[in-house]
């Protein structure tokens, strides 16, 4: 991956207004689904709901990130191996 350009598949070099739109509704879905059990309540509840749950992950990938100390994360490090 590291030899072809960034442009094509990192998501942070794509164009605005991409012609391809998977990228887009995925990440939609991924949202949704996870927000799913807040979208039950009463407007204000939900985004209350949807609020915590963001800074809960925020906070999960941040203590992850100071764990990790090297160039490539375990996951993908598996992946290649």
């Amino acid at each position: 991956i590291m030899n072809t350009e960034p442009g094509h598949w990192a998501r942070a070099f794509f164009a605005v207004g991409s012609f391809c739109e998977s990228v887009d509704n995925n990440l939609c879905e991924s949202f949704n689904h996870a927000i799913i059990e807040a979208r039950f309540y009463p407007l204000i509840s939900m985004q209350e709901k949807i609020r915590k749950k963001i800074l809960a992950r925020i906070q999960e990938q941040r203590e992850k990130g100071a764990r990790f100390h090297g160039k490539i994360c375990p996951s993908i490090f598996k992946k290649l191996k």
